[in-house]
């Protein structure tokens, strides 16, 4: 019973002190050029100058579903100080995104890593992955994994990076 309670505890304390960005210690951002769901051409270096989150993750992923209402409220709260997100599907049909979308309202950019070449290229070995990158271009935060995204701690680190 006790191994059972200690186990319990240090799962609950690891899930509480994985809901932070950790630094970016992984070097320069890896290009980033895919198409949105509109087949629009889409580049991370054209969004030089605001704060952009880079999420990958697919319809298939529940952790992945349960984050993006809260990168909406991100983008919300932020976006007019210079923040955007960019979400990064894997490998899924249009149609299957755009039925997601229906249920999930995602106001922000959906693009289409086809052959997941992108998810190698920035390391994303899990789902949800994500990395804040600054209006430099440069990777300043990451987390892999859910995040509530609408915390004030995660909302600090990223307004850290937004002009005053």
């Amino acid at each position: 019973m006790r191994l059972a309670l200690g186990l319990l505890l240090l799962a609950a304390a690891a899930a509480l002190g994985a809901q932070e960005l950790r630094p970016w210690t992984g070097g320069a951002a890896p290009a980033l050029a895919l198409e949105d769901l509109e087949g629009r051409p889409q580049r991370l270096e054209d969004y030089r100058g605001k704060v952009v989150l880079v999420n990958f993750w697919a319809t298939w992923c529940e952790p992945c579903r349960e984050e993006m209402p809260s990168l909406g409220r991100l983008r919300a709260a932020l976006g007019p100080r210079g923040f955007e997100v960019l979400a990064v599907n894997l490998a899924e049909p249009k149609s299957r995104i755009r039925a997601f979308r229906e249920k999930v309202p995602m106001d922000f950019p959906i693009l289409l890593d086809r052959d997941t070449a992108a998810a190698r290229a920035w390391k994303a070995r899990i789902l949800p992955a994500s990395f804040v990158v600054g209006r430099d271009g440069r990777v300043a935060f990451s987390h892999l994994g859910e995040l509530d995204w609408a915390q004030e701690k995660v909302r600090r680190q990223i307004e850290s990076l937004l002009p005053n």
